[in-house]
């Protein structure tokens, strides 16, 4: 299996994200599943060795993950990997959560899911696995038949796990953008919001993740 597929299969257990960051969770599966041992051993390089607490502050403040990305490479090139091994090990990272300039779909897994209840009605575009959401992404909703929320992000078996590029409609006038990082459908350490209309965003602060 594909390195991207196995870190989404990885995180599709209950607790799987926060797992997968505990090589005694996650080390053999993501060694077994994956088809390409040396992405294997550099995403675990990754999320087990030194560079770990660094990738969870990206995690926590995904609006700005750019800023992480030289010090994170630098953490790994002090681990012992070249630049171009560093270079990978942090695309996997970017690649299986859907950050901007990483979103990539496989046109073999594209599909459709719809699902409504009462007024409220959701249009998935995207890679899709047993009739779930399953990869990355765009769900548009609708209630009493008008637009108010929409998600670009990954899904892992039906629940949103990456990089969230979301607007939604306030008080029915109000289109807000919306940015951060979602485990289990709820954002986690900041998000960053950007008004329609406003000059100046701000930032929503929520529970972070325990990544030890």
């Amino acid at each position: 299996m594909n390195i991207i597929w196995v870190i989404r299969e990885i995180c599709a257990a209950e607790g799987g994200f926060e797992d997968m960051f505990n090589r005694q969770d996650s080390y053999r599966r993501l060694t077994e599943l994956s088809d390409d041992k040396k992405d294997a051993e550099l995403f675990a390089k990754l999320i087990y060795g030194r560079a770990r607490e660094t990738v969870a502050e990206l995690i926590h403040d995904a609006y700005n993950y750019e800023s992480y990305t030289p010090k994170i490479r630098a953490e790994l090139t002090r681990s012992g990997l070249t630049e171009a091994d560093a270079r990978r090990a942090l695309e996997i990272f970017y690649e299986a959560f859907g950050f901007p300039g990483y979103r990539r779909t496989d046109p073999k897994k594209m599909g459709l899911v719809i699902s409504e209840d009462g007024n409220f009605r959701t249009e998935y575009t995207g890679e899709v696995r047993d009739g779930k959401e399953h990869g990355v992404g765009i769900r548009t909703c609708y209630y009493e038949g008008k637009w108010c929320n929409y998600d670009e992000c990954v899904w892992v078996d039906g629940v949103m796990c990456g990089y969230d590029n979301a607007k939604e409609m306030e008080f029915g006038m109000f289109e807000d953008k919306k940015i951060g990082f979602v485990v289990n459908d709820c954002f986690v350490g900041k998000m960053r919001v950007i008004p329609a209309g406003e000059d100046e965003p701000f930032d929503d602060n929520f529970t972070k993740l325990n990544i030890k």
